[in-house]
């Protein structure tokens, strides 16, 4: 399994520890650090409006990783979020960086699978980014989002897709050596999202975007940290692989906004 880094939070505290500059309550100080997706808290800021938040929507993010996105709604929107995901130790360090933050009010994490996570209160939202590359049954793991959700619910995706075979230069963010990355194209993506008992409202190729954000974020090379290579075994090799293959057409990233069919249930 690719996501086995057991010793997160430590690394976290001695990264921060040795900035005592940063203030990780102040809007945007870790985006280096917990934005486990390409396109870092921008993209984050795409995905926010697609979701047409209301007063009091509780949102479920399902794969939160590092928990950067969900704090970061929970600061622009005010809204509750809820995050989910497989790795206990990214939860760990979810939350410690949530607590650093001062979100803890608006903002949990769970560790466990989404298909175990209750389906009672139903969510009003969701957002899933760089998660279903992992997932072999694409269908199945959007249908288990769509059930935890209200009708007519937003759903707000940021993936990976690849338009074509390739053979791809491995190690990756996602996956050490390809046996655990299940990658489909963007009209099989959709399809799956579809089937799942969504409705499209967008879907985007935001691969120009996204070529665009790594120009400027790596103009003066890989960042000095505190970042997120810092907290993956192998981090910079398989940063540098993604943007490799994002360049030369082998990878594309793709934005989706879909809502939850009125009679799925």
């Amino acid at each position: 399994m690719t996501y086995e880094e057991t010793a997160v939070s430590q690394t976290i505290d001695r990264l921060l520890s040795d900035r005592h500059d940063l203030d990780a309550a102040a809007d945007g100080v870790l985006d280096n650090l917990d934005q486990f997706h390409i396109g870092g808290a921008g993209a984050v800021e795409l995905l926010i409006p697609t979701l047409a938040l209301a007063h009091g929507d509780v949102v479920l993010d399902v794969g939160s990783g590092f928990g950067g996105p969900a704090r970061q709604i929970a600061r622009r929107t005010g809204n509750h979020v809820m995050g989910i995901d497989i790795t206990p130790s990214y939860v760990d360090a979810a939350r410690d960086l949530t607590a650093r933050a001062g979100l803890g009010d608006l903002v949990q994490f769970h560790a466990g699978d989404i298909t175990d996570f209750p389906l009672d209160p139903a969510f009003d939202a969701a957002l899933t980014m760089h998660v279903q590359m992992n997932v072999r049954d694409k269908t199945t793991w959007f249908r288990h989002i769509a059930e935890r959700l209200t009708p007519g619910a937003r759903l707000a995706v940021w993936e990976v897709c690849q338009p074509h075979r390739a053979d791809l230069p491995w190690p990756m963010p996602w996956s050490l050596d390809g046996t655990d990355s299940f990658l489909v194209s963007a009209d099989t993506l959709l399809a799956c999202v579809k089937e799942a008992g969504f409705a499209t409202v967008e879907w985007t190729n935001e691969s120009t975007w996204v070529q665009d954000w790594i120009t400027k974020t790596f103009a003066n090379g890989l960042p000095a940290g505190p970042a997120l290579p810092m907290l993956l075994d192998d981090g910079y090799t398989r940063v540098i692989n993604y943007a490799t293959a994002l360049a030369d057409g082998s990878l594309e990233i793709w934005r989706g906004c879909f809502t939850k069919n009125a009679d799925q249930d």
